[in-house]
């Protein structure tokens, strides 16, 4: 018997295909045909190197209304998929060409010629195949119809379950204690790159298994930032800054720290202090039934005291799961509750003369106060480096 590592137990996959196909029986949905690469692994537990870099083939998961999950990948992903997920239909090709045609026959196959199915058409949500293919698929497929479903997708992976929530904490705990200790690290005269090199070291050694984006941001940012760590080197007087995004077993943590090179002045202590408790006021609505819009109202009022702006990114933070920045947004425009098991980064924050005023942490909302996942929590004092 070969060996098995999934990521979960059967039984969350089974929950997974269960809340959709009521889902999808809501919205008369035959079937989720599923391309993009992050709900690909949410649906079939297939998490593929290849698939994060491959524009040439295809990875498919279907999933039928009232029959056993198809999933269509690459000879040399079989091994993977057998050893690491519960999927026992698996269609193959070995070319690198005619995959319209390969899919299409699958479909068929699988009694889907004349259903309605499901797609990542539209709000946050993207195929995984080129337009062209998909065009063609809908042509061979003239009987069938495909339709949006990208709501399905978001309403399934906005709530986390338990055994999500242990990655989702584990990468947090990761980032949190890999920044704090590169911050003991770091002293003026380094650069921001050299600063850098020492946070991925912490970050693997912790655990990290992959980096979306690490940011070392450091003096004034009063024309705009610059996110990619330069050569650029600190000097006291001045604040410097890490936003860092790691995963765990696929699930990821977005975490942000802001310290000062040397001895702060009274007017960046004060600022920052101040910014920490508009963060706070902002976390407490993390509640359920509590809403963004409610949250943007807390935090308007706020800063509006002061005749101050956030960077004007459009939202003051977002959901955390698959992806180190997913839906829904912290902002006025979006349109749900706050439920149990909803993970979110809340960060409102601020690029003056005193640098990228910033601090991240992640919480998932429990029944009663937020839960915060990414210990050691940034301090309501700024940090000092020397």
């Amino acid at each position: 018997m070969n060996d098995f590592f999934p990521d979960f137990p059967k039984e969350e996959f089974d929950n997974r295909y269960s809340k959709a196909r009521s889902l999808m029986k809501e919205k008369n949905i035959d079937a989720l045909f599923i391309t993009e690469r992050l709900n690909y692994e949410y649906f079939s537990g297939h998490r593929s190197e290849q698939n994060a870099v491959d524009k040439i083939r295809s990875y498919v998961f279907i999933l039928p209304k009232d029959d056993d999950p198809v999933l269509i990948t690459m000879p040399f992903e079989v091994a993977q998929v057998e050893q690491t997920t519960y999927v026992k239909k698996i269609f193959t090709t070995g070319a690198l060409f005619g995959h319209p045609d390969f899919i299409s026959d699958t479909l068929k196959k699988i009694g889907l010629e004349n259903a309605v199915i499901g797609a990542e058409l539209g709000t946050e949500q993207y195929l995984g195949i080129n337009y062209l293919d998909f065009e063609e698929i809908k042509t061979q497929l003239a009987s069938a119809k495909f339709v949006d479903a990208s709501d399905i997708f978001l309403k399934l992976r906005l709530i986390k379950s338990s055994n999500e929530i242990n990655y989702l904490r584990k990468a947090s705990q990761i980032n949190a204690q890999a920044q704090k200790e590169a911050f003991e690290l770091t002293h003026a005269g380094m650069t921001e790159n050299e600063i850098a090199q020492i946070l991925r070291t912490k970050l693997i050694e912790y655990g990290a298994e992959k980096l979306s984006l690490l940011c070392v941001v450091s003096g004034a940012t009063t024309s705009g930032i610059v996110l990619l760590p330069t050569d650029r080197v600190i000097k006291k007087g001045e604040t410097v800054g890490f936003d860092v995004g790691v995963s765990y077993k696929g699930y990821w943590s977005d975490l942000a720290r802001t310290a000062s090179v040397g001895p702060p002045s009274e007017e960046l202590d004060e600022f920052y202090s101040w910014m920490m408790n508009l963060r706070h006021q902002c976390n407490l609505m993390l509640k359920p039934n509590k809403t963004p819009k409610e949250m943007i109202k807390v935090c308007d009022e706020i800063i509006n005291k002061r005749n101050l702006k956030t960077m004007g990114v459009g939202r003051i933070g977002h959901g955390v799961g698959l992806a180190t920045t997913e839906y829904p947004s912290l902002a006025a425009f979006q349109d749900i509750q706050f439920k149990k098991g909803m993970v979110f980064a809340c960060n409102p924050n601020f690029a003056n003369h005193l640098g990228l005023i910033n601090s991240e942490d992640n919480w998932v909302i429990t029944e009663n106060q937020p839960d915060l996942l990414s210990d050691p929590i940034a301090t309501n004092k700024i940090l000092t480096i020397e």
